[in-house]
């Protein structure tokens, strides 16, 4: 492979016509302005990237300069066996036959420090690769290319330069190979969603059965347990489950991730900070590991609590991003709880609500000034925002404008955490109130009342966030680094959880309702996060947080009589019957 330079990015009419190409899709503006037909763009990777295996081949006979040990080194690469990375065994592989265009992914070795060039992977292309279709040949070093371009992404774990420090690291460390085959198998799943290859979905199964061995290998060694190669692997796996998981049933895959990583990190203790991968490490994982918390209703491990305290970085955003972390600990906490029944009379469990409610009222007014967002309204002339967004118009025509790629993804942790504490709140006062009407003044009413607006309110915040992450700012709008890339699919992957709330607070007929399943599905086929689509699924058939107040009117929170009582987990939802069952069935069978 060969670094040919920077390409072209504009179609081909703009291209002949020497004209700037604005690269929407399916037709850029000057075609469609001028009714021509958009040719489309060009494979922007195939182009800087070409084959020159023959070429160098040839170079390489006609010069006998070459030394016998080179000779012997590129014989190896060439003709090593597969089973250098240890094969999944039978019953969890995919059948073994391939086409000839898979054979270039499953049999060649791969030598991650001599088959690469570092220019390949550190390249970053401004060009999208969403939507383009190049021959179904595709190599393992493009399906690690354009996994590595969708990272570049600064203060986050998966970036560039830290993914490429594990590619280049040679050695034979149990955890080095397992990141290496966890790298291949996410970049394979990826890639094989979003142009839709058979081969290449089929060589990442391979390539994530691999990786799970060499993970359970790493694990079984105590030492190196505790290496960052072996933790970073295990969230690549878990990210691997949210690329494929179609079904409801695979978020477990995820959920069974995670718990690995959170009592990995149990095992690593505050040794684990001391160095900065290891920090990245944490503070990755532990929101997801929150979240998996929240989904459950279990405590979240106090080891993870502890190290939050720490105060791992300087800065005011930093400290505000740990307290904002430890308050929705406790409201983890808080649920897991009840569910257990240590908590169990309504008083007792309304009264630590609030508290945790006081504490991110609190939470909120310490946030300094250059944290703010702003409000916009669609233009009706703005005819570029759909195509910005992958067709994604604002939820009743307003979006948000943040000041860099992190906040917003900070604000919708705040808003989820009000929202869950706010239906804790009026799940029990709806169960006081069946109980004892009388013992609530009209004050308490009117807050129950104020909780739903504020519910609404926040639902419908987390909607007009989702235009930023999904590429609504461009370049001209807004300074490059404070935006996502448009080849990035980070923006979705942080909406999936506060989309997934915001869905869940209307019924299935509300316009909130079907405008987040609209974008969950656009993240799930555009980005290939099949996981969105499993979210988009939960939301069809669940009656929504405000059930009650739609069938009985604003007094479903206060006494009405009915036994029927608000939802209190949002996430015990039945979904053995859900249209995506026959799915998710023959592709456990196809594994087997």
């Amino acid at each position: 492979m060969v670094y040919h330079g920077w390409p072209s990015k504009g179609c081909g009419n703009c291209r002949s016509r020497k004209i700037r190409c604005d690269q929407a899709r399916p037709a850029c503006w000057e075609c469609t302005r001028t009714k021509r037909e958009c040719p489309g763009y060009r494979d922007e990777l195939s182009l800087m990237f070409r084959d020159e295996t023959e070429s160098v081949a040839r170079k390489v006979l006609s010069s006998r300069s070459s030394t016998t040990s080179s000779q012997s080194s590129s014989s190896r690469r060439q003709k090593l066996p597969r089973s250098v990375h240890p094969a999944l065994p039978d019953q969890n592989v995919a059948s073994s036959g391939t086409s000839d265009s898979s054979d270039r992914l499953d049999h060649p070795f791969f030598d991650f420090v001599s088959d690469i060039e570092p220019q390949y992977y550190m390249h970053q292309s401004r060009q999208s690769p969403l939507g383009t279709h190049p021959n179904t040949g595709i190599s393992r070093q493009e399906a690690i290319c354009f996994f590595l371009q969708s990272h570049a992404i600064p203060g986050n774990f998966l970036i560039t330069d830290t993914l490429t420090n594990f590619l280049m690291e040679s050695g034979g460390s149990l955890g080095q190979q397992a990141i290496q085959s966890s790298i291949v198998a996410v970049a394979s799943a990826m890639l094989s969603r979003v142009r839709n290859i058979a081969s290449l979905r089929q060589a990442a199964r391979q390539e994530y059965g691999s990786a799970l061995k060499l993970v359970n290998q790493a694990l079984a060694d105590a030492e190196e347990a505790k290496t960052n190669q072996t933790l970073g692997a295990i969230v690549l796996l878990a990210l691997y489950e949210i690329v494929i998981s179609r079904a409801p049933q695979g978020i477990e895959g995820w959920t069974n991730h995670i718990c690995g990583a959170a009592a990995l990190l149990e095992h690593r203790g505050v040794s684990q900070l001391r160095n900065e991968l290891g920090i990245r490490l944490f503070l990755h994982l532990r929101y997801q590991i929150i979240i998996s918390c929240l989904q459950r209703d279990v405590l979240v491990p106090g080891s993870l609590l502890e190290c939050t305290k720490l105060d791992l970085l300087p800065g005011i955003k930093d400290a505000l991003g740990n307290k904002l972390i430890l308050i929705i600990g406790n409201l983890s906490n808080l649920r897991a709880n009840i569910h257990t029944q240590v908590l169990s009379h309504p008083q007792e469990i309304i009264s630590a609500a609030c508290t945790i409610e006081a504490d991110l009222i609190a939470w909120l007014a310490a946030l300094p000034p250059d944290f703010t967002y702003s409000s916009h309204t669609l233009m009706p002339m703005d005819r570029s925002f759909e195509r910005r967004c992958h067709g994604i118009r604002p939820y009743n025509g307003e979006y948000h404008i943040y000041p860099d790629i992190w906040s917003p993804s900070c604000w919708n942790h705040y808003r989820c955490a009000r929202i869950l504490v706010s239906e804790i709140i009026l799940s029990h006062v709806h169960k006081l109130s069946n109980s004892s009407p009388s013992s609530l003044s009209e004050d308490f009413r009117i807050y129950c009342k104020s909780l739903r607006s504020t519910i609404r309110r926040l639902g419908a915040d987390i909607c007009r966030s989702g235009p930023f992450h999904l590429g609504a700012c461009n370049s001209e709008t807004l300074p490059e680094a404070t935006i996502l890339p448009p080849e990035s699919y980070l923006g979705g992957l942080m909406l999936l959880w506060p989309l997934f709330i915001a869905g869940m607070i209307e019924g299935p007929t509300h316009p909130q309702r079907q405008w987040v399943i609209k974008c969950l599905e656009t993240i799930g086929r555009t980005w290939g996060l099949a996981q969105a689509l499993a979210l988009m699924d939960l939301l069809i058939v669940d009656p929504g947080m405000f059930h009650s107040v739609e069938k009985y009117g604003e007094a479903a929170d206060t006494a009405t009589g009915s036994s029927e009582v608000l939802p209190f987990s949002i996430f015990h939802v039945p979904y053995y019957d859900l249209p995506a069952l026959k799915e998710y069935r023959e592709l456990q069978a196809s594994s087997t």
